[in-house]
């Protein structure tokens, strides 16, 4: 991992560096080498071969060996050089089997592409295609292992039109990776080779960046061949794979978060394609009920959710892969957009539904885990007024679960205080902390799960020991340093634990919380956290007044 951020490179010292660049550069070159070579033999032992090198390279990069594959700034030219030899050959063996007349010329030929593109018309019974396929995955695999593995140690060729994907990610070639999206009604039988789902990969890859010529290939994705037409006509058809309706989404996302402008496109586009088909009269004859981005997946996701297999599936089943990238989505529309349109009341009623559903469905499988997890981000900007829905719709408790599951994962499992325990325990305590505060209904609830009633009257006990102690040291207020009742391993004694924790957004978030279940009481905050636990908190309230020069 470090090797691949170019960290450990850094450390090393010059004989280290020669034997360290001897290695990496060797793996990096046999990689291309094979490519190339497989790319040059004749079919079907090309098609064979080019599986296998796919294979091979997912497979690293799946397992993180592909982080190994870094090349560095010393000698560049060879590398170069091979890099570019084998992105010539990509590029050429796709264009050559949509347009078998083709023959490479040794540049990007974006004049070429853009031409094939045009006429392209795939044959599904032509046998050359799932060697098509086979290219567009080799053409995907190549871009994703430039950017995540050789990009960063060749940042200057990576700015410039000298970076080897230039060609793979150029204006006709993205034209031709939506064309071949767009045959998607063609590709709907199981024995053909999902075509439409590896140029969708291919659009992703070519557009997922924030290098000079990716982002030069996503502004024109969007603006200059109106790539996002092409993506809502395939996310609005039906009876399609799940990879592939995945790989749609997952470029629907990365298209929301790194070009917002490309939002209003989709709707757009949307709006017309279901103008005809889906719309309903609404009370004005002469108005359409408008179904845009949001409502298309929301119905995904119902379609993911309720679909059979029962959710989430099988192990190969990928629907819960789509139900959490729709999430994602869910949440990238709406985190900084504010002036992005307040969805229907039917719409917000789906969406309510389905996060429900997700909530109240088992923990036995991960991925269902994985996905509440997103329901938890995306509850962050939820309005005030859904607290109520979730509590009558059975919402609270699962998310009670969810928070005592990832305070053992952080309090009990882990002792390194890092990011990822902030990561892992803030969004569901802030979630639940602001259901709180605005439902009575939630508090009582979550208070309930925290603090179980049924223990209230030997808490009432103790707190009425501690009392009488401070009235007979002539105290008023409880002074008590540890809380009166939180055996260990409880989730109220995890949710104390956090409140002295090193990461402060994780200290505030567990304080804030316990603060709200204690109705901003600081008597109660106190005899139930401990004085030793809440003085910081309370501090930063001003209820209590710390001596000069100590940082609260």
């Amino acid at each position: 991992k470090d090797i691949g951020t170019g960290n450990r490179y850094k450390q090393l010292n010059q004989r280290q560096r020669r034997i360290e660049y001897s290695r990496v550069y060797i793996m990096a070159e046999v990689i291309l080498e094979r490519l190339v070579q497989t790319l040059e033999k004749d079919a079907p032992p090309q098609e064979q071969s080019l599986k296998e090198w796919n294979n091979d390279l997912e497979q690293e990069m799946l397992s993180g060996g592909g982080s190994q594959f870094v090349t560095t700034n010393d000698d560049s030219s060879e590398q170069f050089s091979a890099l570019n030899s084998a992105a010539d050959r990509l590029h050429t063996s796709l264009l050559a089997v949509v347009s078998p007349g083709y023959v490479g010329n040794g540049d990007d030929s974006n004049e070429v592409a853009d031409e094939v593109a045009n006429e392209i018309q795939i044959d599904v019974n032509n046998q050359n295609l799932s060697f098509l396929s086979e290219i567009l995955r080799a053409a995907g695999l190549f871009m994703r292992w430039y950017g995540q593995c050789l990009q960063s140690s060749l940042e200057s060729v990576s700015n410039s039109a000298a970076n080897p994907t230039a060609r793979l990610k150029s204006k006709g070639m993205l034209l031709l990776y939506c064309k071949l999206l767009d045959d998607a009604t063609r590709q709907s039988s199981n024995e053909c080779p999902d075509i439409p789902r590896f140029a969708s990969v291919c659009i992703f890859r070519a557009t997922y960046g924030n290098d000079v010529v990716t982002a030069s290939a996503r502004k024109s994705f969007v603006h200059s061949i109106d790539g996002c037409t092409f993506l809502m006509r395939t996310l609005l058809k039906g009876d399609q794979p799940v990879p592939r309706i995945f790989s749609v989404v997952r470029n629907v996302h990365h298209l929301i978060s790194a070009a917002p402008e490309s939002i209003p496109k989709m709707e757009k586009t949307l709006e017309t394609l279901t103008a005809a088909e889906f719309s309903v009269e609404t009370e004005d004859d002469n108005d359409k009920k408008k179904y845009g981005l949001l409502e298309v997946l929301v119905a995904t996701l119902a379609w993911a959710l309720r679909s059979d297999p029962p959710f989430p599936g099988d192990p190969a089943d990928r629907r819960s892969d789509l139900a959490l990238e729709i999430l994602r989505s869910l949440f990238a529309m709406d985190a900084g957009k504010p002036s992005m349109p307040l969805p229907s009341n039917d719409t917000m009623t789906q969406i309510g539904m389905m996060l429900c559903e997700i909530l109240r469905l088992s923990n036995a499988d991960v991925r269902v885990h994985q996905c509440k997890l997103a329901v938890v981000t995306l509850l962050l900007n939820a309005p005030g007024e859904y607290s109520g829905y979730l509590a009558s719709h059975d919402g609270i408790k699962p998310l009670v679960n969810i928070m005592a599951y990832q305070l053992s994962t952080v309090v009990v499992e882990r002792t390194a205080n890092s990011a990822e325990d902030a990561a892992a325990v803030v969004p569901i305590l802030l979630v639940l902390s602001k259901l709180c505060q605005s439902n009575a209904t939630v508090l009582q609830m979550v208070k309930d799960e925290v603090f179980p009633p049924e223990l209230e009257d030997k808490f009432a006990e103790k707190v009425a020991a501690e009392m009488a102690k401070m009235q007979s040291d002539g105290q008023s207020k409880a002074k008590n340093m540890a809380p009166l009742d939180a055996p260990k391993g409880t989730v109220r004694w995890k949710l104390i634990r956090l409140m002295t924790w090193i990461d402060s957004s994780v200290k505030r978030s567990a304080c804030e919380l316990l603060w709200t279940l204690c109705d901003e009481d600081a008597t109660e905050f106190v005899l139930r956290t401990g004085f030793g636990n809440a003085v910081y908190f309370l501090g930063n309230k001003g209820l209590v007044n710390m001596p000069a020069g100590v940082n609260v």
